[in-house]
């Protein structure tokens, strides 16, 4: 089975939920086969809504699958913690808080702004508020964060 064609079943369900398919591999993990599907949504994606997806899905390859050995279905989210892999996802955190790391320095806060390749941060250092512009070519990783 080429395991591209999971996008292509999921298409309907992904446009009736307002869900984004991000991606799809068949993995093999701690002895087991399993075919592991991302999806995402701008707004975030309920468990309710991953198991709902997860059930469509699994209805619908069973026609494809026959020439597959065993495996287990996983569709999941990217995370709370996910990676901004590019400027449109930077430009969807913005108002979110991040985690950004630098070479020497790692910085929390709320994306402020980002235009002309600079991410404005605003940060809290000991208690005092500061906003601070980093330049995207010199970041190492940039992720949404959780803030506790």
């Amino acid at each position: 089975m080429d395991i591209n064609i999971c996008k292509e079943i999921l298409k309907p369900f992904l446009d009736e939920h307002n869900l984004t398919f991000y991606s799809v591999e068949y993995v093999k993990e701690f002895g087991e086969n399993i075919l592991r599907v991302i999806v995402d949504s701008k707004d975030g994606i309920d468990l309710d809504t991953l198991g709902l997806a997860n059930e469509y899905l699994s209805e619908r390859l069973d026609k494809y699958d026959q020439d597959m050995d065993n495996y287990l279905l996983e569709v999941s989210s990217r995370g709370a913690e996910r990676t901004l892999d590019n400027d449109d996802e930077i430009n969807e955190a913005i108002g979110k808080y991040i985690h950004v790391e630098l070479e020497n320095m790692i910085y929390e806060g709320y994306l402020l702004k980002f235009c002309d390749d600079v991410l404005e941060v605003k940060i809290n250092i000991k208690g005092r508020i500061k906003n601070i512009k980093i330049n995207k070519n010199e970041i190492k990783l940039v992720r949404l964060a959780v803030k506790i």
